[in-house]
């Protein structure tokens, strides 16, 4: 993730996770058999869920050609922004 970040400083790439946590929208996964430990994120049912919504509204705003230059892909898990 931190490679797709490239202007995200790694202390606020962390506070963000902190928060999107803390939200319960993903869960931290600590892999303690390695060394330095690996942390991975996974979305979680209502991270999933969120996902969906800003998709439909996505979808809203291209059948009715609201302009987003930021948002012209139509896959969202493709989307750089």
């Amino acid at each position: 993730m931190k490679n797709t970040l490239m202007e995200v400083t790694p202390k606020i790439l962390s506070q963000r996770l902190k928060e999107l946590e803390a939200e319960g929208l993903i869960k931290r996964i600590v892999d303690a058999s390695t060394i330095p430990l690996k942390s991975e994120y996974k979305l979680t049912e209502g991270g999933v869920e969120l996902i969906m919504a800003i998709k439909t509204v996505k979808d809203w705003a291209l059948k009715w050609q609201i302009d987003n230059e930021e948002c012209s892909a139509h896959d969202c898990s493709e989307c750089p922004y």
